[in-house]
């Protein structure tokens, strides 16, 4: 299964996208980020993701293999598979350790290896969420990243209100084969933003 040649393109595809994206008249309006301030953001979103790809890639040789990353804004989302309970605190702490990670969620599931079959079923998932949010109305679709692992959907970002936050869930959880939908999107006036929110047993 060629994962390591298709993520290293969609490193890319993610790099030339979040420099050039700007946020919507509309965002601004509902509290979001002007656009000087996204495109710093999003300068600083990507260097932490790639230095999350590199760390991570030296920690754990299967790593392009069995783990995605998402960055917003600072919040890091680790999802995929890990053999331990042990390996899922090190790569928490491995996403600490970069600079200029405000928050961690790691949604690391402790289980084998996806087969080939599981990997296409969750490329499906995810590509038909991507097409929803590119066509929903009154939805700012570059506000939210997402990553599927095992049909179970997990979503970073921000919402401009909750009715935006409860609707971006709807539609991934109405794509045939999703089990479930975990959500760590804020909504645009939560005070977690922009906050180092840094857990105990780190």
């Amino acid at each position: 299964m060629p994962v390591i040649p298709f993520k290293a393109v969609c490193a890319g595809v993610l790099l030339a996208s979040l420099i050039g994206c700007n946020t919507t008249p509309d965002a601004l309006n509902s509290g979001l980020r002007d656009s000087g301030a996204t495109i710093v953001s999003n300068a600083s979103d990507t260097s932490i993701h790639l230095a999350l790809q590199r760390d991570m890639g030296q920690a754990f040789p299967r790593y392009f293999a069995e783990m995605a990353t998402e960055v917003h804004e600072g919040r890091v989302l680790i999802v995929g598979t890990t053999r331990t309970p042990e390996d899922r605190i090190r790569a928490t702490r491995i996403a600490w350790n970069i600079r200029g990670v405000k928050d961690v969620v790691n949604e690391l599931q402790i289980a084998e290896e996806q087969s080939g079959l599981a990997y296409l079923k969750d490329t499906r998932i995810s590509n038909q969420l991507r097409f929803r949010l590119l066509t929903a109305v009154d939805v700012a679709e570059n506000n939210f990243d997402f990553e599927t692992v095992n049909s179970v959907v997990y979503i970073l970002g921000i919402a401009r209100d909750q009715d935006e936050l409860d609707y971006v869930a709807e539609l991934a959880a109405t794509i045939a084969g999703v089990e479930r939908v975990v959500s760590h999107a804020l909504l645009a006036d939560d005070p977690r933003r922009g906050k180092v929110i840094i857990p105990a047993d780190v």
